[in-house]
């Protein structure tokens, strides 16, 4: 009886420590699972490394659980995540403390008494005031090199088992489970990686987007700073660059605040300031972002080291790219967007480059456009002249009357006021300036005024002329500029034409308009040209037209409020139709 007794006990202690065990592993299990439906569920390596240590913390029966990252390139590590401890950071060397010490040798190590080991560095428990008792401490690799030390990504650091101390099966866990805290580290940083990498796209669209629709240089530059501020995630950005023998000091930061100043044509050193930065483009530059750009805010320790980068020209000058208190993500170098910046200093290159070479074309094109301005101004002036020595030399002739004379000098008068009036309406074409001073006049003023002007023309260049005016209507008329406008065709169409042919000039009226028609017999207008004939600077088969003829005459018709038209087939000559409102 009394042996059936003891069995019973026995088998109802088992019965709890199977019952125990069984607990536990649905805890692993619900614990594993959770973690599962994390890495399923998110990309955001605070959010999912918190839940997993959380969920480490609960299945390990700890106080508290710390995630440090390696830094490889500094040799330290560095807490991402330490549960419930006042200190929210702790950066260590390689090979100090325990958790230094995995991360150097790649080892699991398990204490069951923290001050008994020579290994711990008691000064967090004295900083915070916390006791560290036992610790189960391993690292995180790389799940794409495991074994290799150097890839070595993170260390796991248990603390403190509430029931005795951490097991082997504590162990064979929690290497498991690094092994998910390894697959969320490196799908993170991937990710981090790819939207990086979209965000530089990003950003070379729209920059180049800048470069073909802005024209002045600190726009561009400015608009550059403020996207590449924001693409970087920094504090600020800040660019000096030599323009047109000065220096420009440009900065931009997060709020869009932007610093501006230009200074003397003496180098300041930038090019030993580039050249004393470590090769990834790091270095300490907080007394010249103070000095050169003003900036007085505090520069702590995130703004301590910044990224720089050169900006090279093609005239061999130089310049710097500054971006302050950059946001790496955690536990990786500025690799990244040190190639970032480099890119944006040859975009800020290539804008001060196409600027010149603007400014270059621009000045060229006034230069152009004064010389073909000149050029009309004399080759139309010819004419006028040309009627002049033509009368003078009627005047001196003795056989002239007196009355003869006075008519020859009044019409000397109006070339001379003609002439005048041309140059200052190629000068206001050139401003784009209305000046037109329209009166009521008849059709039949008009055309007496225009008469002996084209008489003389077409004699001039043996053309037959035939005249067919058939008009008494009133239109209100600057009738100085409408005589420059059938001067201006009938030039065109005769030097169309060259020696002999035939030149039709006719008016009509209705109630509503009087309409103007210049015909010849010349070769006509080409196609190419017909659709643009107006456009200014625009000719064809005259060796000294410059194309602001029919421009002008374009823009005296439009002035006053008529519509011109073009009838013409090549081989065949061509009609100009000029229709001015009749005055009411």
């Amino acid at each position: 009886m009394a042996t059936r007794q003891v069995e019973i006990r026995e088998l109802k202690a088992q019965n709890r420590r199977l019952e125990k065990a069984l607990r536990g592993r649905e805890r692993e299990l619900y614990s594993i699972q959770r973690i599962g439906k994390a890495l399923s569920s998110t990309l955001h390596l605070d959010e999912l490394l918190n839940l997993i240590m959380q969920e480490i913390t609960t299945l390990m029966d700890a106080d508290r659980s710390s995630l440090f990252l390696v830094d490889h390139e500094r040799k330290q590590i560095w807490s991402k995540i330490a549960l419930k401890a006042e200190v929210k950071e702790i950066r260590l060397p390689l090979g100090k403390g325990i958790s230094g010490h995995v991360a150097a040798a790649g080892e699991t190590i398990n204490i069951p008494d923290a001050y008994k080991d020579s290994r711990f560095d008691p000064a967090t428990d004295k900083r915070t005031g916390y006791r560290t008792r036992s610790i189960l401490c391993l690292p995180v690799w790389n799940p794409a090199a495991p074994g290799d030390l150097q890839k070595i990504i993170g260390v796991i650091q248990v603390l403190n088992k509430k029931q005795g101390v951490f097991t082997a099966e504590d162990e064979t866990l929690l290497e498991a489970l690094a092994g998910q805290v390894a697959i969320s580290i490196s799908h993170a940083w991937l990710y981090d990686r790819l939207a990086k990498k979209f965000r530089e796209t990003d950003l070379l669209y729209e920059v180049e987007q800048l470069l073909s629709t802005e024209y002045e240089l600190p726009v561009i530059t400015q608009k550059i700073l403020h996207k590449t501020v924001i693409h970087l995630k920094a504090r600020w950005v800040l660019a000096y660059f030599p323009v047109e023998g000065q220096y420009w000091f440009l900065g931009v930061n997060e709020g869009g605040e932007k610093r501006f100043m230009k200074h003397s044509a003496v180098s300041l050193g930038w090019n030993d300031f580039v050249q004393h930065s470590s090769p990834a483009g790091l270095r300490d530059c907080r007394e010249e972002c103070r000095q050169y750009f003003g900036i007085e805010e505090n520069l702590d320790s995130a703004t301590l080291t910044a990224l720089v980068s050169p900006i090279r020209f093609y005239h061999q000058d130089y310049g710097v790219l500054i971006a302050l208190g950059l946001k790496a993500a955690e536990g990786q170098d500025f690799e990244d967007e040190r190639i970032m910046l480099e890119l944006v200093a040859q975009m800020i290159s290539r804008a001060q480059e196409i600027h010149q070479l603007r400014e270059t074309a621009l000045k060229r094109e006034r230069l152009s456009a004064i010389g073909q301005m000149m050029s009309t101004v004399v080759h139309d002036i010819r004419g006028p002249v040309n009627t002049i020595y033509g009368f003078m030399d009627l005047i001196e002739d003795t056989g002239t009357s007196p009355s003869e004379r006075r008519e020859f000098a009044e019409i000397i008068r109006d070339e001379i006021k003609s002439a005048m009036n041309m140059i200052t309406e190629v000068l206001d074409f050139a401003k784009g300036k209305t000046s037109i001073l329209p009166r009521k006049t008849s059709v039949d003023n008009l055309v007496k005024r225009f008469t002996p002007r084209l008489r003389q023309m077409c004699q001039q260049q043996n053309t037959e002329l035939v005249c067919n005016v058939n008009s008494s209507q009133l239109i209100y008329a600057d009738e100085e500029k409408l005589n420059r406008v059938f001067y201006n065709i009938t030039k065109n169409a005769l030097e169309a034409m060259g020696e002999g042919g035939k030149f039709r000039f006719e008016v009509t009226d209705d109630s509503r308009e009087v309409a103007f028609r210049f015909s010849d017999t010349g070769p006509g207008i080409p196609r190419d040209i017909r659709h643009r004939l107006f456009d200014s600077f625009v000719t064809s088969g005259k060796e000294s037209g410059t194309g602001l003829g029919l421009a002008i005459v374009k823009k005296i018709v439009d002035e006053h409020h008529g519509e011109i038209e073009i009838d013409s087939r090549e081989g065949e000559g061509a009609t100009f139709l000029i229709k001015l409102p009749v005055h009411r």
